[in-house]
């Protein structure tokens, strides 16, 4: 009989963070236009996709806001599927 054991949902977070940065970053360098998180759900959650929340995609846009790769910060927005990031160079 096979055991069953689910991962640690915050390991699963911690390691989801940069994925879906990295995913998010790839996003904007290949359209040069700003991306509403809701619009490419498949593509920014990558292979954690269905694993974490929402807000999980919301700190992977702050990890980019921190890293200086993009002016959005991801706070003010009520709905974190309704963020729309901006590439760097759109930057003011």
């Amino acid at each position: 009989m096979a055991s069953l054991t689910r991962p640690d949902p915050q390991d699963v977070e911690n390691r989801a963070v940069p994925v879906i940065a990295g995913n998010l970053e790839k996003l904007l360098l290949r359209t040069g236009r700003p991306v509403k998180l809701v619009d490419h759900t498949l593509e920014i959650f990558g292979e954690f996709y269905g694993q974490v929340t929402e807000p999980v995609a919301r700190k992977a846009v702050r990890l980019r806001h921190g890293q200086g790769k993009t002016p959005t910060d991801g706070v003010g927005v009520k709905r974190t599927r309704e963020i729309t990031v901006l590439p760097k160079r759109l930057a003011a």
